[in-house]
């Protein structure tokens, strides 16, 4: 498993709470596996696991829903982008996620 398999199956599967489970639970292991990328693969687990955590009980309007998972399929694509770059590059697109999830994502 790698981030583009898991971050691929995110963006084509269904925007329910089960998909961004499947989605924080991959990018938590990758940070195991690809400890190089931790600081990457963090935000978007956290991102992924906060919506969970506030809808998985509850229903969903699909607006919302549909609107989360953009955003979390626009940092994926941030993300990926950077896993190839030097390690200053990395930890600047890796801080940038951090903040526009801390600042810009009110959804969740």
């Amino acid at each position: 498993m790698n981030f583009d398999d898991i971050a691929r199956a995110f963006e084509d599967g269904p925007s329910g709470t089960d998909q961004f489970k499947t989605f924080f639970k991959g990018a938590f292991q990758l940070m195991k596996t690809d400890s190089e990328n931790a600081a990457l693969y963090f935000p978007v687990g956290i991102a992924a696991q906060a919506y969970v955590l506030r809808y998985e009980d509850q229903a969903v309007e699909s607006a919302l829903a549909d609107k989360a998972k953009a955003t979390l399929v626009e940092f994926n694509k941030r993300l990926a982008s950077a896993l190839p770059l030097d390690p200053a590059e990395r930890l600047r697109v890796a801080s940038s996620l951090a903040i526009s999830y801390e600042w810009d994502v009110r959804e969740f």
